[in-house]
């Protein structure tokens, strides 16, 4: 430094001694700059730059345009200008040295000597403007300059390796923009020829090397090649040993050396990476005496590492060092300074990690601040203005899990769709910006329950995973975050299929990160936690075992000190809780109790998670009371519950669970204490958490039911209400889902509340209001039937006092009623392994977006229809004075079936309902008659002796039920010979009611109950209301009967033929579709012409998918119960489907749902349907036809024709058929009447 300071010094003296307009003044004052501009880069004093470039300026001043040293004095000038634009950032600097490039290139034109520099140094200024303001047509341009650059300097030019190498840089460049593989791949390309140019020995082979290792290290990010971040670490340490400790580069190719091998860590998990990754930081920084100008490059690289090493360890110490690292850079890139907005961010990241190890609020605040300042530092355009908004969202998101501030996280998501914006199809970080936008929404869903954020969250994932193709670093993430978007779409829908496929992808996840990987315990952990939601669905046990090795797994690489150890305890406190529940050892309990603590000690007050450390350390203290019988448990859970739910922001999805919690907690020391501000005190909790409206609804259901339950049996004021409002959740649990296939599975869960509806019905009864009873029935049945029904409604009165509302209504119900009766999407289990973004899932979520759509445009119609003056209960559950009308031809009598009573509800048209109460063993007798019938029908074809099994069970029918009905409506008046309705719910809607008996003997005949009454089925009263709805058809407004006959003989039915025939016969008004000519295609489109229809031909259950039953048609075809409920026939008046199992009620969990083909027939329009309960004697098909039609037709001037004479007709052919040789009980019960 002294001899550059003397020679300044002598620079000064000469300068001096030469006066204004010397000849020699220019050079002069040329030495002085350049030795001050030398003095700068040794002490980074800024006066000494300043001077330079005055200096330079003066000298170019005194040179005329043409001068032989003019060209030299120019570059001199813009060299300056440069370099101080590199410390400062001040855009005039840079936009002086871009003119200055221009001006000089405008001096050296086509073919004289040096253009190749100028263009090579205006390319290379264009494109750090680009990297200041974004703008594409810089780096466009720069690009143009370096192929023109490059093509003025042939093979063997002494530039052409700099001109390979800034080419390749601006390629690179493009790339990050537009996301275009051949960009990157020209760049490397580009970078390798530079390299071929510059072998060892030559000046700039390790910048050559530099640059190709940094391009190799973008590829890897890209498409995850491992060999390519190989390459890079390589190339890395060649460039490194050309640049020993002393070279001015040392610093720079060090740090990226330690770059890539951090990158390497992240890949493999191996701490020893980590660890010389660290040192080689603090060797760098050593080697960086202060002012020295990548000094504050080498502090936030050193900050980053260190960052990584809390994440994995958990030592506060290095996170504490990282914070002081980003700052000391900070400091070091005063405003101005072009790496400013990077250390601001750098160090928001630092301080807000440490909020969430501490919960200061303090740190967050500065947090945002500090991402605020950095984003001020990034206009529009700026290439790392996408990261600003990112990082700024991260912040304010957290905020709002912290405060609930719902305009913090408003702008969290307006921030996320910014940068999204940023980042248009191709480019690069796409993905990123995808999987971030998509947590913020998910998040929001958790806020509001909004479903649409929830779709939104999914399609966004899946979107993220399709960029992220096999071998992408990032691709394990993206399995992971759609794996946890469709595990919480399955928590809100109930649908397993969601649940499997998030077990696939998490599956996936983890194949993605091997042994040391260190993300692998957080994908431990996830899966643990799917398997285990899937065994509290299936109880299969191996889910649970499974569930549990892998949260032990997680918990092994998580030690003392690991951020996220607390937790796997947590998670793995849940699973053991369950394994004690399963095996009740007491260990099992102790274990989970210890887990629980552990982890609360390390969720200290402020921190985000605490909340549920608390709850679930009280559940687990409540368990051991229970089987303990010690108060001191309880109490300390009671408080923990309390605590618990105090920490909960307003509006946080968990209010509803944890509300459940405490109210069971208050209501075990109700039942120990017997204190009654207890019992209120845990209803008054049940009931604010089942009116939670901001969390799930399947939870808010669970939490209903049990307020119901507990209310009951204390019978307390609120059941009814609480009864009421499970209802309804289980509708609007039910209705998210798409298709009435996804609802039937849900309801054929394990928790699909099957008997929710009976069991409020029965607690009505129970207090005397059997009018409310039949409306809960009504209300909480066949909901599937109901919700069809719903969008078939009639219109024809709204039309005529808005018709524009009616036609919006209609429009919008055919879209949900079309998307509803759609076939669901079955992915294989290939493609959910392959290909998670199949069509087929894709399909799925599109749906479910769909349906929200029309769901909610529905809902807003609704409103406003009921905005209308005599629709105010348009579309509501129907009252019981509305729900009479269905007895209006007579009585209605329904079986209602619950564990806590049993009843037979007499609905009478024109007087309250009448109640029968069963015997208090009835809820089992029921379902064990339905038990025997189902077992003696599998037997008869080996052993026809069980029918006397049948005959047990009719008998059984009349002596524990029917007896009862009958003798109440002599009581009431009721007529022998005239129509009854049976409407069963539950499993008895299997048993043939319509055939108790024997109720006397008369001349040695046994009669049954068809020979007194006239009985038909209703799946539900609306039912039998809309069959009667239809115009009255008779044969004087019509004529004859259109009728349609399918028919399908072969070897298994060859009397198929015959009863064809039998109905045919002398008959110009029947139509026949027989064999090859019974398309489904035909019969769907005749079934509109035909105002009658009679199937004979082979039935199908399907008991998995009741939407699968079917009538066999020709060939392969089958026309199934989904294509019957997509038929809207609007003319239609009576099916007769003598077909095996036509109106046979499968026994499963979705049992009030009431799916048989004749159910489906008599939905799309038909009044009235006869069908068979169980498989069909060949023998008795055409003889049943035959006798049935001959009724039918016998009075040629009735004009009582279709349902009324139907129900008539059937029950004397029966009887008739009773009396043929041979006739056994299963083949003359068989036949039912459904319908008006």
């Amino acid at each position: 430094m002294e001899d550059l300071e003397k020679f300044i010094a002598l620079y000064r003296v000469a300068l001096e001694r030469l006066p204004p307009g010397h000849p020699d003044r220019s050079l002069s004052l040329n030495n002085l700059a350049a030795a001050l501009s030398i003095l700068f880069k040794q002490t980074g004093r800024m006066e000494d730059l300043s001077e330079s470039i005055a200096l330079h300026r003066n000298a170019l001043r005194l040179l005329p345009p043409g001068h032989p040293v003019w060209s030299i004095s120019y570059n001199n000038l813009a060299a300056v200008v440069m370099t101080r634009f590199e410390k400062t950032s001040r855009m005039e600097d840079l936009e002086e040295y871009i003119a200055l490039q221009c001006r000089a290139l405008e001096l050296r034109p086509p073919g004289r000597p040096g253009r190749s520099s100028s263009l090579n140094n205006l390319a290379v200024a264009l494109r750090v403007r680009f990297e200041q303001t974004g703008r594409m047509e810089d780096i466009e341009k720069s690009i143009a300059l370096n192929r023109n650059a490059l093509g003025l300097r042939p093979p063997g030019h002494p530039d052409r390796p700099s001109s390979f190498c800034n080419l390749a840089s601006a390629m690179s460049i493009l790339f990050e923009q537009t996301g275009r593989m051949e960009d990157l791949e020209e760049s490397i390309l580009l970078h390798r020829e530079a390299l071929k140019l510059c072998p060892p020995g030559y000046p700039g082979r390790s910048l050559t090397l530099n640059n190709l290792a940094s391009a190799m290290n973008i590829r890897f990010k890209q498409i995850g090649r491992i060999e390519d971040l190989e390459e890079s670490i390589a190339l890395n340490r060649d460039a490194l040993k050309l640049r020993p400790p002393g070279h001015p580069d040392h610093p720079a190719s060090l740090d990226n050396l330690v770059s890539t091998m951090s990158t390497w860590f992240e890949q493999t998990g191996r701490m020893e990476d980590l660890e010389e990754s660290i040192t080689l930081y603090r060797v760098a920084l050593d080697r960086l005496p202060p002012g020295q100008s990548d000094r504050s490059l080498s502090f936030s690289n050193l900050a980053a590492a260190m960052s990584v090493r809390f994440k994995q360890t958990g030592r506060m110490e290095d996170l504490e060092e990282s914070i002081a690292l980003d700052r000391k850079a900070l400091e070091l890139r005063s405003p101005g300074h072009l790496g400013r907005s990077s250390s601001l961010s750098n160090l928001a990241v630092a301080v807000r990690t440490r909020f969430e190890q501490t919960g200061r609020m303090k740190d967050l605040e500065e947090s945002i601040a500090l991402n605020r300042d950095s984003l001020g530092l990034r206009p529009p355009g700026h290439p790392d203005r996408p990261a600003s908004f990112i990082n700024l969202a991260s912040a304010v998101r957290t905020r709002f899990e912290q405060t609930g501030r719902m305009e913090d996280f408003e702008e969290s998501i307006v921030l996320h769709r910014s940068a999204l914006e940023l980042r248009p199809p191709g480019h690069p970080d796409r993905s990123s910006s995808f999987n971030n936008l998509a947590g913020a929404v998910q998040t929001r869903f958790k806020q509001t329950g909004r479903m649409e954020d929830l779709e939104e969250s999914i399609a966004l994932h899946r979107d993220a995973l399709e960029l992220r193709p096999h071998e992408h670093p990032d691709r394990s993430t993206s399995f992971n975050n759609l794996a946890n978007a469709v595990w919480t779409r399955f928590k809100q829908t109930g649908r397993m299929e969601d649940l499997e496929e998030s077990i696939v992808l998490h599956r996936n996840a983890l194949e993605l990160r091997p042994p040391g990987h260190p993300l692998r315990s957080s994908l431990f952990n996830n899966l643990a936690n799917a398997v285990w939601t899937r065994f509290k669905q299936t109880g299969r046990m191996e889910d649970l075992e499974e569930s549990i090795v892998l949260h032990r797994s997680a918990l092994e690489l998580r030690p003392p000190g690991q951020p996220n150890r607390s937790a796997s305890l947590s998670n793995l406190g849940e699973a053991m809780q369950t394994c004690f529940e399963q095996t009740g050892r007491i260990e099992h309990l102790e274990e989970v109790i210890v887990l629980h603590r552990d982890a609360l000690e390390l969720r200290p007050p402020g921190h985000p998670h605490r909340s549920s450390s608390l709850n679930n350390l009280a559940v687990a203290v409540r368990t051991r009371f229970k089987q303990t019988g010690q108060m001191e448990d309880l109490e300390e859970s009671i408080v923990l519950h309390r605590d618990a739910l105090q920490l909960l922001p307003p509006g946080h999805p968990d209010h509803s669970e944890f509300l459940s919690n405490l109210g069971r907690a208050m209501r075990t020391r109700f039942a120990k204490t017997g204190r009654m501000d207890d019992l209120e005190e845990s209803l008054h909790y049940y009931e604010e958490g089942a009116d939670h409206v901001f969390s799930n609804t399947l939870m808010r259901l669970s939490v209903a039911v049990r307020w119901a339950a507990l209310a009951r049996s204390q019978r307390h004021v609120s059941t009814v209400k609480a009864y009421r409002l499970a209802l309804s959740l289980l509708e609007s649990w039910l209705v998210k889902s798409p298709t009435v296939q996804m609802q039937h599975k849900i309801l054929s869960g394990k928790n699909g509340y099957q008997t929710l509806a009976s069991d409020a019905a029965s607690y009505a009864i129970e207090i005397g209001d059997v009018a409310q009873a039949v409306e809960m029935l009504e209300q909480g049945r066949a909901l599937i039937w109901s919700q069809l029904r719903g969008f078939r409604t009639p219109i024809e009165q709204l039309r005529e006092v808005n018709k524009g509302l009616a036609d919006r209504f209609l429009t919008t119900s055919r879209e949900l009623e079309s998307l509803a009766t759609s076939s669901e999407s079955k992915p294989t289990t290939s493609i959910a392994q392959d290909s998670a973004t199949g069509a087929s899932q894709k399909l799925v979520d599109e749906m479910y977006s769909r349906k929200r759509r029309l769901a909610s445009e529905l809902e807003a119609i609704v409103a406003e229809i009921r905005g209308l003056s005599g629709f105010e209960d348009f579309l509501r559950a129907r009252r019981f004075s509305v729900l009479q009308e269905a007895a209006v031809e007579g009585p209605v009598i329904i079986i209602s079936h619950s564990k806590c009573r049993s009843d037979a509800l007499i609905v009478l048209h024109d007087l309250p309902p009448v109640s029968i109460e069963l015997d208090t063993d009835f809820d089992h007798n029921g379902p064990s008659l339905v038990k025997d019938l189902k077992a003696a029908l599998q037997e008869l074809k080996k052993d026809p002796s069980v029918s006397m099994v049948i005959d047990g069970v009719l008998s059984s029918l009349w002596d524990q039920i029917v007896f009862r009905v009958v003798d109440k409506l002599d009581e009431l008046g009721i007529e022998k010979q005239t129509r009854i309705w049976w409407c069963p719910t539950s499993v008895l809607s299997a048993l043939p009611f319509h055939a108790a008996g024997p109720i006397r003997i008369v001349e040695g005949r046994r009669m049954h109950l068809l020979d007194d009454y006239i009985s038909s089925y209703t799946p539900t009263l609306t039912a039998l209301i809309n069959a009667r709805s239809k115009p009255e058809i008779t044969r004087h407004n019509i004529g004859r009967p259109q009728l349609l006959v399918v028919a399908l003989p072969d070897d298994t039915i060859p009397l198929a033929e015959k009863e064809y025939r039998a109905i045919q016969k002398d008959r110009d008004f029947v139509e026949c579709l027989i064999c090859e000519q019974a398309t489904r295609e035909a019969v769907i489109d005749n079934f509109r012409d035909h105002d009658w229809v009679h199937f004979a031909c082979h039935g199908h259950l399907n008991s998995d998918e009741p939407f699968l039953h079917a009538f066999q048609l020709f060939g392969e075809d089958r026309l199934t119960l989904l294509d019957i409920i997509r038929s809207n026939l609007p003319n239609a008046e009576f099916a007769f489907l003598s077909a095996c199992h036509s109106a046979e009620q499968t026994v499963g969990r979705a049992r009030e749902e009431v799916l048989h083909l004749a159910a489906a027939v008599q939905f799309c329009g038909f009044r009235s349907v006869i069908g068979t309960m169980w498989a069909l004697d060949d023998d008795d098909g055409p003889f049943v036809a035959r006798r049935f039609y001959k009724r039918m037709f016998a009075e040629e001037d009735s004009p009582e024709l279709g349902s009324k004479r139907s129900a008539k007709a059937l029950r004397e052919t029966i009887q008739r058929l009773r009396k043929r040789p041979g006739m056994t009980v299963e083949r003359w019960v068989n036949f039912i009447h459904i319908g008006a």
